[in-house]
């Protein structure tokens, strides 16, 4: 009975351990990854890294999300992880050309929040639909 306690105390460290490892910092490394590979775009700044580098760089922060969440092998949700950057950053550029004067908003961040949610509303549907699909077809050929 210990053994199966601390079996599932250890695992509950390590899925902590891995969320915080690969889960936090890859969303760091996918937003800094997306944002350095927009900015040369709305900056026009030579001294950033260039796109070749900061796309791969956004990638591995990506993947990085999708093991620390403990969703491997389940590549729908890339969509999820790549909506954040994109609908952040589309949403603060948008707020930048249309309301350039307006200071500090809290609407990219909105916007950036109710992409991800329908995003993974919309995936985890997917997924409940092929687990359904796969039980129908396993009593089928029962």
């Amino acid at each position: 009975m210990s053994t199966t306690l601390s079996k599932s105390i250890g695992q509950r460290v390590w899925i902590a351990v891995r969320f915080v490892l690969f889960g936090c910092i890859g969303f760091f490394v996918t937003l800094g990854g997306a944002a350095v590979f927009v900015s040369p775009v709305l900056d026009h700044d030579p001294n950033n890294i260039t796109w070749f580098l900061s796309l791969p760089v956004a990638l591995v922060g990506v993947f990085m999300m999708l093991y620390g969440v403990g969703e491997w092998g389940r590549w729908g949700y890339l969509l999820v992880f790549l909506s954040i950057p994109v609908a952040f950053l589309a949403s603060a550029t948008g707020y930048n050309v249309l309301l350039p004067h307006s200071g500090k908003t809290l609407g990219p961040f909105v916007i950036t929040g109710v992409a991800a949610f329908l995003t993974l509303t919309v995936v985890r549907a997917f997924y409940a639909r092929r687990v359904r699909n796969a039980q129908t077809a396993s009593l089928d050929e029962s």
